[in-house]
C-alpha cells in the first residue's frame, strides 16, 4: 500500500500547488523580517514659478532629496507581522499534508474497491462454471428421462442471474482502476495493482488512544490553530495600529528652493506618526478580526467532533469486519461442504433440484460476502492508520502496527 500511496502523491497537481504556497509563505515571513530594517526612498521635484512668488527664490529650481527612516517603535506591529507570517507558512504546511490524507484515503478506498472485485469476480466465476456443470447435468437427466424440464429452466436462471453478477463485479474493478488511474496520473492495470501485497494493519488500537493520536496528527486541526494562530496576531497588528509609530529619519537634500547656487543638507529627526484610518474604521478593523477569530475557534471545535465521528465509525467498521470474516469463513467451509453433500444426495434422490441450487447460490453468495469483509477489515485498519497515525508516519514505516498511546492533548473534551 505505502507504494501505490507515493505512487499517488509523486506529481500530484494538489500537492503541487500546496508546495507553491508554502513557497510563497517563506517568502512573506522574508519580507515581514525585512520590515525591522530601515527604508529607503527618493525624491526628485523641479518647480517652474513665477518672478515674484517669494517662497521659490532659486533659479535651478530643482531640489533631489535622499532618505532613510527607521522605525523604532511600532506598538508590536512588526513583532506580530512576523508571527502572523509564521502562522501562515505552519497553515500551508498542514494544508498540504491535509491534502496528502485525503489522497491516501481516497487512494486506499479506491484500492479496497478495487480489491474486492477482483475477489467477488473470482468467486463468481467459479460459481457460473459450477452452474454450467449443474446445466450440463440436468440437461443430460432431461434427456434420459428422470428429471423434469422445469428442472432445466430453473437451472438456466441461476446461470444468468450468476452471470450478471459477475458483470457487475467487472464493473466495479473497472470502475475502481479509473479511480486510481485518477489518482496516480497514470495507466494503471490488474496486473500492476495486484503487485501491491497489502495486509491489515494490526492491533486496531484502544479507541481513546486512536482518538487522542488522531487530534495530535490532523493536518485539519494543525491547520486551523495555525489559522487561530494567525488570527489572534491579526487583533494585535489592528490594535497595533491604532498607537502612534516613532521613527528616525536620516535625510540628504542636494539644491535648494529657496537659496541661489549649489547646495547641499544633511538632517536627521526624531518624529512620532499616527494614521488610525478615517473616522473609526480602525476600530471597526479590531471587531471585525475578533469576530474571525471566533470563528476559526469555533470551526476547530466543530473539527474535533467531526474527527471523532470519522475515527469511531473506522474503529467499530474495522472490530466489526474482523469479527464477521471469523464467523464468514467458518460459514463458508460449512457451505461448500453442504454443496458437496447435497450433490452426492441429489443423484442418490434424497436431495431435490431446487435444494442443490440454492446451495450452489448460498456457496457464491458466501464467498462474495468473505471477499468483501476480508477487503473490508484491510481498508478499515489503512484509514484508521491513516487518521490515527499521519500520512508521514505512515510512509515512513511507523504506522504499522498502531500502538496508540494517550496523548497530552487529547480530543475528548
Amino acid at each position: 500500500m505505502i507504494d501505490l500511496l507515493n505512487l499517488t502523491f509523486q506529481g500530484n497537481p494538489a500537492l503541487r500547488s500546496q508546495a507553491q504556497l508554502v513557497q510563497a509563505s517563506q517568502a512573506e515571513i522574508r519580507g515581514a523580517n525585512w520590515q525591522f530594517f530601515p527604508t529607503p526612498s527618493v525624491s526628485v521635484e523641479q518647480v517652474n514659478a513665477s518672478q515674484n512668488d517669494s517662497s521659490y527664490n532659486s533659479k535651478d529650481g530643482r531640489v533631489l532629496t535622499l532618505r532613510l527612516q527607521q522605525p523604532l517603535w511600532t506598538g508590536g506591529r512588526l513583532t506580530a507581522g512576523v508571527g502572523r507570517a509564521e502562522a501562515g507558512m505552519a497553515a500551508a504546511q498542514a494544508q498540504m499534508e491535509e491534502t496528502r490524507q485525503q489522497l491516501a484515503l481516497r487512494t486506499i478506498q479506491a484500492w479496497g474497491e478495487w480489491k474486492a472485485g477482483q475477489q467477488k469476480l473470482a468467486a463468481l466465476r467459479g460459481s457460473v462454471q459450477t452452474h454450467q456443470k449443474l446445466v450440463a447435468l440436468i440437461q443430460r437427466r432431461i434427456d434420459g428421462g428422470v428429471s423434469a424440464l422445469a428442472d432445466e429452466v430453473l437451472a438456466q436462471g441461476r446461470l444468468e442471474q450468476t452471470l450478471a453478477d459477475a458483470m457487475a463485479a467487472q464493473s466495479q474493478l473497472t470502475a475502481a482502476l479509473a479511480k486510481l488511474e485518477s489518482l496516480t496520473g497514470q495507466r494503471v492495470a490488474d496486473e500492476q495493482v495486484s503487485a501491491y501485497s497489502v495486509a491489515a494493519v494490526e492491533p486496531v488500537g484502544q479507541l481513546a488512544a486512536l482518538l487522542d493520536n488522531a487530534w495530535l496528527n490532523s493536518p485539519t486541526a494543525m491547520k486551523l490553530r495555525a489559522q487561530v494562530r494567525q488570527q489572534e496576531l491579526d487583533v494585535e497588528i489592528r490594535k497595533a495600529q491604532l498607537l502612534p509609530e516613532v521613527y528616525a529619519r536620516a535625510e540628504h537634500q542636494q539644491g535648494s528652493f529657496t537659496s541661489f547656487g549649489p547646495s547641499s543638507a544633511n538632517r536627521f529627526f526624531i518624529g512620532l506618526s499616527a494614521t488610525p484610518g478615517a473616522g473609526l474604521s480602525a476600530l471597526s478593523g479590531v471587531d471585525a478580526a475578533v469576530a474571525r477569530l471566533q470563528s476559526f475557534q469555533s470551526e476547530l471545535d466543530a473539527t474535533r467532533r467531526s474527527l471523532i465521528e470519522q475515527v469511531s465509525l473506522e474503529h467499530v467498521s474495522a472490530l466489526t469486519q474482523a469479527q464477521r470474516r471469523l464467523s464468514l469463513r467458518s460459514g463458508l467451509s460449512s457451505t461448500q461442504a453442504m454443496v458437496d453433500s447435497w450433490d452426492r444426495q441429489f443423484l442418490a434422490g434424497r436431495k431435490t433440484w431446487v435444494e442443490v441450487m440454492n446451495a450452489a447460490r448460498e456457496l457464491a453468495q458466501a464467498q462474495t460476502a468473505l471477499a468483501e469483509v476480508e477487503v473490508g477489515y484491510v481498508v478499515a485498519t489503512w484509514r484508521l492508520a491513516v487518521l490515527a497515525e499521519g500520512v508521514p508516519a505512515i510512509i515512513s514505516g511507523l504506522g504499522a502496527p498502531i500502538q496508540a498511546t494517550p496523548a497530552s492533548n487529547p480530543m475528548r473534551p
